[in-house]
């Protein structure tokens, strides 16, 4: 019990000391104000009905002003310096939350269960819509609230002892069913995270310029927005439920206050007119009736909320608490280069799948070679690259870098050999040579010899601002949106700027025009540059350009050799290149 809060505690304390006291000191001053509410009306009354010495009215009515002024304006200070505090201490909790992101394994960031973890992890840190760190608020809360009720418990304590235990004993019972209602709520909330995951999602696409294009040429508005209003549709559905819930409790809360309101009144009425209780008293004690039951309400209200919370903290300790596989085991520097991979009886099932995406797949890439990759759609050409890369791990057997089993080598060391261009390459809304450089420090002589290797010299000396000039128009708008060509020529540039010793490439010449493609494979040797390279393409008369070819057919070698050879042996590769080969004869 209570871990979440202990877990705010705990950081938001590591993170900004004063953002945890500025809430504790704005809560001590707020617990005090309802104590001075209820007595200084009351005194003031009791003197107008006896002496009636202006001196002492004064003194009430000056004291009372005073204390609200300093207590407003420390309030104010309290609350207005920390809620920037409290921003900062969110955007490091946003940061943790992002570092771990890009710690996490690949193969989380597909995976629907690491995604719902993920948004539970969410939920907690924002208390659903209550905002950021609400389970602080909650606890500082607690601390003012229980001054307030001791202050005023020691008033009512004057009249009768029992006054004091019949009030807590309604408040229990309001409690109570506040924190079954919360309970209830909170599992209906985790149970529509993958419906609010889908409503995101759905969002996201109506905002996404790339999709715009889709959702506008093929009419698909309208069914977007019906797929999205059925994910919206549990979401609301979940908080009506949760509504209900909570209207019930407070039906049961109001049906306790209207007791013990009938009761303290009754009482109080009853002293008064007995003459054992003067009409400041009363005043006195009424407030203190209501502003006792209203203190009690929210240290139990906000008891049940912190209960209840701790539900979401299992999520986010258990989000934190997943292993990045990847970096854990043996950390053995990289082997002396040249390199040479292999790939022994290598089989791999993705998470959740019954097929095998790879089998007995056994295969090496020599230094300074140039292996193609062919093979039908669903072969398994992407499946190996993502295990050469390390973004999965081999179901069976291994793969070797110079001997040595790729899963006991540095996780970070090892993705440092690699220069890819992925089939599905991003580009960003940054500057050209950010795009390029990725954040690694460079002068603009190495950026543009990328850029010139990779064919756009041209399209650099037409930029405005050249290397500062932004891709896209996100941020800036005098921004270039690149055609389908020229941003596979800015992932190449990314690539060969990296000038890794093995480079993947993925289908780079997929969205170049006929002379961009030739050009580029006209220059294959020199953009490879002696490097080992590992090339992936439907178009097999590009295969030609390397000196292996491994033709992949339902996820296994079908064929390996040099293309003069597969031709030759008049098997899968021969068929292909052929039947791709006549559209140009």
């Amino acid at each position: 019990m209570f871990k979440g809060l202990l877990f705010f505690l705990r950081e938001g304390w590591k993170y900004d000391r004063r953002y945890v006291l500025w809430l504790f000191f704005d809560q001590l001053l707020s617990s005090l104000m309802p104590v001075a509410a209820a007595l200084m009306p009351g005194a003031i009354i009791s003197e107008l009905a006896g002496a009636r010495r202006m001196e002492r009215l004064m003194l009430y009515t000056v004291a009372f002003a005073l204390y609200a002024l300093i207590a407003g304006a420390l309030h104010e200070y309290f609350s207005r310096d920390g809620f920037s505090r409290r921003c900062r201490v969110n955007t490091a909790f946003d940061h943790a939350l992002c570092e771990r992101l890009t710690r996490a394994d690949y193969s989380n960031l597909e995976s629907p269960a690491f995604r719902d973890m993920q948004e539970k992890a969410r939920k907690f840190l924002y208390c659903d819509w209550h905002g950021f760190g609400y389970l602080l608020d909650c606890a500082v809360g607690i601390v003012g609230q229980v001054v307030t009720l001791v202050a005023l418990a020691a008033i009512l304590s004057t009249l009768n002892g029992w006054f004091v235990l019949l009030f807590a004993a309604l408040a229990a019972l309001s409690a109570r069913a506040e924190s079954r209602a919360q309970k209830r709520a909170m599992e209906l909330s985790m149970g529509v995270v993958a419906n609010q995951r889908g409503m995101t999602y759905y969002s996201n696409l109506f905002d996404d310029a790339a999709c715009g294009k889709e959702l506008r040429l093929n009419n698909m508005g309208i069914w977007l927005l019906a797929r999205w209003r059925r994910f919206s549709d549990r979401c609301n559905d979940a908080i009506a439920r949760q509504n209900n819930l909570f209207i019930r409790a407070g039906v049961i809360r109001s049906a306790l206050t209207f007791v013990q309101q009938i009761a303290a009144y009754g009482f109080l009425i009853a002293k008064t007119l007995s003459g054992s209780l003067g009409v400041g008293a009363f005043s006195m004690c009424a407030g203190a009736v209501t502003s006792f039951s209203d203190a009690l309400r929210r240290i139990m209200k906000s008891l049940s909320e912190i209960r209840a919370y701790d539900m979401y903290y299992d999520k986010l300790d258990e989000y934190l608490s997943v292993p990045c596989a990847m970096r854990e085991g043996k950390r053995l520097p990289l082997p002396e280069g040249p390199h040479e991979i292999v790939f022994d009886n290598v089989s791999f099932r993705y998470p959740g799948a019954d097929g095998w995406a790879l089998r007995r797949v056994s295969l090496t890439l020599h230094p300074g070679e140039k292996l193609a990759l062919a093979g039908e759609n669903g072969s398994g050409k992407t499946t190996l690259v993502k295990l050469l890369c390390r973004l999965y791990d081999p179901t069976e057997g291994e793969i070797r870098l110079d001997g040595v089993n790729i899963r006991d080598i540095d996780y970070d060391a090892y993705l440092s050999l690699f220069s890819a261009v992925f089939q599905d390459f991003r580009l960003f809304d940054f500057s050209l040579r950010d795009n390029v450089t990725l954040g690694r420090a460079a002068d603009d002589a190495a950026v543009e010899s990328a850029l010139r290797r990779a064919g756009l010299d041209g399209r650099l000396a037409s930029l405005p601002n050249g290397l500062d000039t932004f891709v896209g128009r996100a941020f800036d708008e005098h921004g270039f949106q690149p055609s389908g060509g020229e941003a596979q020529k800015i992932a190449l540039a990314r690539a060969l700027f990296r000038n890794a010793p093995i480079i993947v490439l993925d289908e780079p010449a997929a969205a170049l025009d006929p002379r961009a493609e030739y050009e580029m494979y006209r220059a294959f040797d020199a953009l490879v540059d002696g490097k080992t390279a590992l090339y992936i393409s439907h178009r097999l008369s590009s295969a030609r350009f390397c000196d292996r070819i491994a033709v992949m057919d339902a996820g296994r070698v079908a064929e390996y050799g040099a293309h003069d050879e597969l031709i030759a042996l008049g098997g899968r590769y021969a068929a292909l290149y052929a039947m791709q080969a006549q559209f140009y004869l």
